[in-house]
C-alpha cells in the first residue's frame, strides 16, 4: 500500500503538471498562482487537520510545537537563502547551471515524500491516502517550476518529463 501510495504522490502531481504545458504561456502565467493555492492549501489542510492531531494524541504538545515552530523556521531561512540568489531575468548566472541541482533537489523532495507517505501509512492506511493525496497536490506548481526550468534550459518536453518522472520515482525509495 505504502509504494502504490508514494507512486499517487510522487508520480500525480507530475501528470497533472505535464498536462498544465499543454496550455499557452499566458494562460500557464495565470493558472500557476492559482496551484500554488491549491498546493498550499491542500497541505495545510492535511497538516493541521488530521497529522498535527493525530500527533498530539502521541507526543506532548510542547514537544510537537517546538518541532513545527523549528521546521516554519528552518524552511523559512532555506527559502531566503534561494530568494537571495534569485534573479528575474532569463540570462543571469544564477540560472545557469541550475537544471542538476533542480533534479537531485526534487529527486530528494520526493524521497522524503515518499518516507512521509510511507510513515503516515504505518500509522494508518486512510491517513497515508490523505497524505499522499496532499502530496500530489504540492508536487503540481512545483513540478510546472520544475518543466520550466527544464524548458528555459534547452530540454524537449519528452526529456523534461523523463527526467521529472525519474525523480518523482524517488518516493518509492523513501517509501
Amino acid at each position: 500500500i505504502a509504494l502504490g501510495l508514494s507512486l499517487l504522490g510522487g508520480l500525480g502531481g507530475l501528470f497533472v503538471a505535464s498536462s498544465v504545458l499543454l496550455f499557452s504561456d499566458t494562460l500557464r502565467a495565470k493558472l500557476v498562482p492559482w496551484l500554488i493555492s491549491y498546493a498550499v492549501g491542500a497541505l495545510l489542510g492535511v497538516a493541521m487537520l488530521e497529522m498535527l492531531p493525530q500527533t498530539l494524541e502521541q507526543l506532548p504538545p510542547a514537544h510537537v510545537f517546538a518541532t513545527l515552530l523549528g521546521g516554519i523556521l528552518l524552511f523559512f531561512v532555506l527559502e531566503k537563502l534561494v530568494l537571495w540568489r534569485h534573479c528575474h531575468t532569463h540570462d543571469c548566472e544564477v540560472h545557469d547551471g541550475s537544471v542538476l541541482p533542480v533534479l537531485v533537489g526534487d529527486a530528494f523532495h520526493n524521497f522524503v515524500d515518499g518516507a512521509l507517505i510511507g510513515a503516515a501509512v504505518l500509522t494508518s492506511v486512510p491517513l497515508g491516502i490523505s497524505t499522499a493525496i496532499a502530496v500530489a497536490a504540492h508536487e503540481i506548481p512545483q513540478e510546472v517550476g520544475d518543466f520550466a526550468i527544464l524548458l528555459h534550459s534547452g530540454y524537449g518536453r519528452g526529456r523534461a518529463l523523463l527526467l521529472n518522472g525519474l525523480s518523482g520515482l524517488a518516493s518509492t525509495a523513501g517509501a
